[in-house]
């Protein structure tokens, strides 16, 4: 699995890279007994199941079956091949792996010859910016708008020129092939033939991952007087560039929205990139106003409260109720910045500061609240139109509440404001519920799809589980269960790694043995196996005889199919008459008589072990 990179070197990352240290870099975990747990990354979840075993170096999720190792992990979180994660945990670790050599860029990996292009195209603009004509007045139209020479760098802010292929033409120098530059989003097809550069004349942004690689851009038109195209402009959908999962200005902002427990999410660069200069650092940017289901995770997974402050005119957009309500459903607790009219963050910081925005954020009222606010100044309550449409509305949002104690209250309040029965009101908020008007919760589909669907008897999970805590366990399983008792081809996968790191009188742990695959399933089942808790600390003479009932169970379970299959054939050489062949079957069924062990073979189901 190690494509290309020694397996003493893997070894040495594995060694030298502590799970829970790399994990509470991305979340926060909180000690439980051995164990370390904090909510899941890989789905929505309002308890945390998302375990981390700093004994056994593995994660895994009671929720999802999300887990692995911490290769396993890097690889699911940033979106990586294991080549990739093995080379950020190696430069963290300070570790140097040998590269080999290359006879052609072909043999790259996709996704890192994109990530090395994004990172030339980064330095190209940076050097526009700073050394051509145009560049130049682009850098003062910055520092008009506040933004210091420090911070354009930290950003790598940078310019594209004017000129259909100025990029093109200078990555094709560097030996970039035009179709890595599509691939890569930096360059479209023209309508009849050639390329142009598709960020031209514009302020360049390179937006980050969590991890601090650059993964796409986004463009900014200095002048739009006859010049055609939107005012900003993305990166397209690239293998490393989603849209809908990134945030912009976390990999600066983690620590910070960690160290606080809240994230400020913003609209647009200038206002992360205003806040963060100021001081006020625990910011991103949703790169558009509706928040996804995958940018809410990584936002729960660092905080417990999220402060939206949207430019006003933005905040009250249906699309901004969507995504702020699939943020909530994932137990953040949501408040809403209230700016005063035709304010964005970038604006107000620089004409008030950056601690009247913070007194801003601090006065910002819980999502509901506000949405129930905004609807009020909507409708005029003391005509019956106004009234009816105010209550449609009303039920709406009183379903997308965390919890009944958060909506009883609302609907008292609404009862109030309408001068009704509570109950009544309370009786059609219960036909709305009834009609499905519930917002799906983000990450329920996910949840059914990540589970592992490997079709394991529970001896062969036990068997696991026990040969990777003990040599003694793993030896005995070597000497006594033959592979042909296993059925799914997956399982045997598992057991063969084991018996070869047995046969060299190695001992072996779940967190190496990962390495040996890339199917996620087998990854979970393995992961799964050796953490479940029932299983976990046995005296070794009780290991010793579970490992013996469940090699006998899985040989009993075999011999039965065995014994059916002879029975079968040993009916069709009857009406053939093949003496021989029937002579030499009923040998063979005698053997499977004789038992295992040479013990008379029991037809009956028996042990305790559910096969």
């Amino acid at each position: 699995m190690g494509q290309g990179i020694p397996d003493n070197i893997i070894e040495e990352i594995r060694q030298h890279t502590d799970l829970a240290e790399v994990v509470g870099e991305y979340l926060k975990l909180e000690s439980r007994g051995k164990n370390m747990v904090g909510l899941c990354p890989f789905h929505n979840e309002k308890t945390p199941s998302f375990t981390v075993s700093p004994e056994k170096q593995l994660f895994h999720c009671f929720g999802c079956g999300a887990s692995g190792n911490i290769f396993s992990f890097i690889m699911q979180m940033d979106n990586l091949s294991f080549p990739e994660a093995a080379r950020f945990l190696a430069r963290r670790a300070g570790i140097r792996i040998p590269e080999p050599k290359r006879t052609s860029p072909a043999e790259d990996d996709m996704k890192d010859r994109i990530y090395r292009l994004n990172g030339l195209a980064a330095k190209f603009y940076v050097h526009c910016l700073n050394n051509s004509g145009p560049g130049k007045i682009t850098l003062q139209y910055l520092h008009k708008r506040g933004i210091e020479a420090k911070t354009i760098e930290q950003f790598m802010i940078g310019y594209a020129p004017e000129e259909w292929t100025g990029f093109f033409n200078f990555a094709r120098n560097k030996g970039v092939s035009a179709e890595l530059l599509l691939q890569a989003g930096l360059a479209s097809p023209g309508k009849e033939k050639g390329y142009y550069d598709r960020f031209r004349n514009r302020v360049i942004f390179p937006i980050f991952d969590i991890s601090g690689k650059i993964a796409g851009f986004g463009g900014r038109l200095l002048d739009q007087k006859g010049k055609q195209g939107p005012k900003y402009l993305n990166s397209p959908e690239t293998p490393v560039f989603d849209k809908g999962s990134i945030l912009y200005g976390m990999n600066l902002a983690r620590e910070w929205i960690r160290r606080e427990k809240m994230a400020i999410v913003m609209e647009g660069y200038t206002d992360v990139i205003t806040a963060y200069q100021a001081g006020v650092k625990n910011v991103v940017a949703s790169l558009g106003t509706s928040l996804t289901t995958n940018q809410a995770r990584s936002l729960r997974s660092q905080a417990d409260t999220v402060v939206t402050a949207y430019d006003s005119d933005s905040a009250g957009e249906a699309a901004t109720w969507r995504g702020l309500s699939i943020l909530q459903s994932t137990g953040c607790l949501v408040q809403v910045a209230d700016l005063p009219e035709g304010n964005d963050p970038d604006d107000y910081i620089r004409e008030m500061g950056a601690e009247a925005f913070l007194e801003i954020v601090r006065k910002a009222c819980p999502l509901v609240e506000y949405r129930l606010l905004q609807l009020k100044k909507r409708y005029d309550l003391s005509t019956e139109r106004d009234r009816r449409q105010y209550t449609e509305e009303l039920m709406d949002i009183l379903l997308t509440t965390v919890n009944d104690i958060e909506q009883n209250y609302y609907l008292k309040k609404a009862a109030e404001e309408l001068g009704v029965d509570e109950e009544a009101l309370r009786s059609e908020l219960t036909k709305h519920r009834r009609r499905g008007k519930r917002l799906p919760q983000a990450g329920e589909k996910e949840i059914s799809e990540n589970k592992q669907g490997i079709n394991i008897k529970p001896a062969e999970k036990i068997l696991i589980s026990l040969m990777l805590q003990s040599k003694d366990i793993a030896m005995q399983g070597r000497n006594q269960l033959h592979l042909d008792y296993v059925d799914d081809e997956r399982v045997k996968e598992i057991i063969k790694v084991l018996f070869e790191y047995t046969a060299k009188e190695t001992t072996v742990t779940a967190d190496q043995i990962l390495n040996h695959f890339e199917d996620p399933k087998i990854i979970n089942l393995i992961t799964e196996a050796v953490t479940d808790p029932a299983l976990q600390d046995l005296p070794p003479r009780t290991a010793k005889r579970m490992t013996e009932d469940c090699i006998n169970k899985l040989y009993s379970l075999w011999a039965k199919r065995k014994q059916r299959e002879l029975q079968k054939k040993l009916k069709e050489l009857e009406q053939q008459g093949s003496e021989e062949e029937i002579e030499k079957l009923l040998r063979e069924h005698q053997h499977l008589l004789k038992g295992k062990d040479g013990n008379p073979y029991q037809l009956e189901k028996g042990g305790d072990i559910n096969g």
